[in-house]
């Protein structure tokens, strides 16, 4: 399943589908002239998915780099960034590589601003790995760091050239983790998406399995209404 985000400059995708991070080589490679990936993922991330991701960009002959970083807010910090641009600068990313963010909120958006910056912006990849994620912060461009003044006060709108949502991530999900992001799911209901209201309120008293079986219509449903108002209104 595809859903495009329609801008005035320039448009791209969002793939919906199970095992993309197997195929996420593939799609990268599509997008041409990128010889260097860094990956930006977090210790929780990591164990379960880099290797994978890594292994099929290889497979599609390019060259990958990886950096992870602890998870948690306080990850988005001027010492991530700093980190993340020592590590841009020995893998020699250039601006006709890429950045790849594999992981949820925190490193879409410390990965974003990063690729925003480096070398006055760089394309990126957005592979959200939670729930809210995938609904929500990979879609729009909005990537920024915290400050101890407050969250998100250093950033930048930078749009990703794909996006890979791969719903068999979220079966590795806490209960926490995927209350977090249904919530943010169900609001889309709430306010915008009487179909996916009525779609939420059939499948709720079935249980996370039903949700999951269910996600690839709930995700499209979230993405599009995000999309519309991205597209709108990039900013």
């Amino acid at each position: 399943m595809k859903v495009t985000v329609s801008l005035k400059e320039r448009s791209y995708d969002i793939h919906i589908g199970q095992g993309l991070l197997r195929q996420c080589g593939g799609y990268v490679h599509a997008l041409g002239g990128s010889n260097k990936v860094l990956i930006v993922t977090d210790d929780n991330v990591a164990p379960l998915y880099l290797k994978t991701v890594q292994t099929s960009l290889e497979s599609a002959g390019i060259h990958v780099s990886s950096l992870v970083f602890p998870h948690g807010e306080g990850t988005k910090s001027l010492a991530s960034l700093s980190a993340l641009y020592e590590s841009l600068a020995g893998a020699g990313i250039t601006r006709s590589d890429l950045v790849l963010a594999l992981g949820g909120g925190v490193i879409g958006d410390l990965a974003g601003l990063a690729a925003a910056t480096w070398l006055r912006s760089v394309r990126f990849v957005q592979v959200p790995t939670t729930l809210l994620a995938q609904v929500d912060s990979s879609v729009g461009g909005k990537v920024a760091i915290d400050l101890p003044q407050g969250k998100n006060l250093v950033g930048a709108f930078h749009q990703p050239s794909l996006v890979l949502c791969d719903p068999d991530t979220l079966n590795t999900l806490s209960p926490l983790f995927w209350r977090d992001g249904l919530g943010e799911v169900i609001k889309y209901g709430c306010i915008m998406d009487e179909e996916l209201f009525l779609l939420l309120e059939q499948l709720a008293p079935l249980g996370r399995e039903a949700l999951m079986q269910n996600m690839d219509a709930i995700l499209a449903h979230c993405i599009l209404n995000k999309a519309a108002i991205v597209g709108k209104d990039e900013h």
